[in-house]
């Protein structure tokens, strides 16, 4: 008859038991990290793609955005919810060109401590308003009460082209407040005539949108 062959069960040491604990908690804290991290990441994109959006999106010319499909009936979700996070009833893309700024020509950041000028090509027949507002997208109060400008109220160049300013201190000419609004951003909207324009009218329209100069800062 073959014999049991019993092996004496060995405890197991205080040291390896700290070990396997260490071990199971380092994998939990890991997870939950990792878990966290993927959270945080596509909570900020979303929120950048709501924001700036994407080439999905978003056309750039320069520093000017131009969200495609804003306030049409079949927009993408993104372009929805920028919309919706503005507070505002904006022109739906069909019947104007909208164009957001939030840094100049260069690529700096838009701020009420600099100077701007924006110089702006001539756009025969069409109408346009350029406005600066701050990074909540509220107009900025001023003793001037002088929020934007439009082709009906601009003093032009004696060739149509036209140049405003952006600043603190008042300046003559075509001159809009900043005062102490922080970063700022610029919203340049072109009114489609009434008969449309047609997808080479557009690209012209497009290649003359204004140029951001930063002058100086304090």
């Amino acid at each position: 008859m073959a014999s049991l062959e019993l092996k004496s069960y060995e405890r197991p040491s205080a040291l390896a038991l700290v070990r396997t604990v260490a071990a199971i908690i380092f994998r939990a804290v890991s997870l939950i990290a990792a878990v966290a991290l993927a959270t945080g990441v596509g909570v900020w994109s979303s929120r950048y793609m709501i924001s700036r959006g994407s080439p999905l999106s978003v056309d750039s010319y320069g520093p000017w955005q131009h969200w495609r499909a804003l306030g049409r009936e079949n927009a993408d979700p993104y372009s929805k919810a920028h919309l919706a996070s503005t507070g505002k009833l904006r022109i739906s893309a069909d019947s104007a060109g909208i164009f957001e700024a939030r840094t100049d020509s260069q690529g700096a950041r838009l701020h009420s401590s600099c100077n701007y000028k924006i110089d702006g090509a001539s756009l025969p027949g069409l109408w346009w308003s350029l406005s600066v507002f701050d990074a909540r997208g509220r107009l900025i109060r001023n003793d001037a009460d002088r929020y934007t400008f439009t082709a009906d109220t601009i003093a032009p160049n004696p060739n149509g082209s036209y140049v405003v300013t952006l600043g603190r201190d008042a300046r003559p000419g075509n001159w809009i407040p900043t005062g102490g609004a922080g970063r700022l951003v610029l919203v340049f909207t072109v009114l489609d005539p009434a008969n449309g324009l047609s997808d080479e009218q557009r690209v012209e329209r497009n290649k003359r949108l204004p140029v951001i100069t930063r002058e100086s800062c304090s």
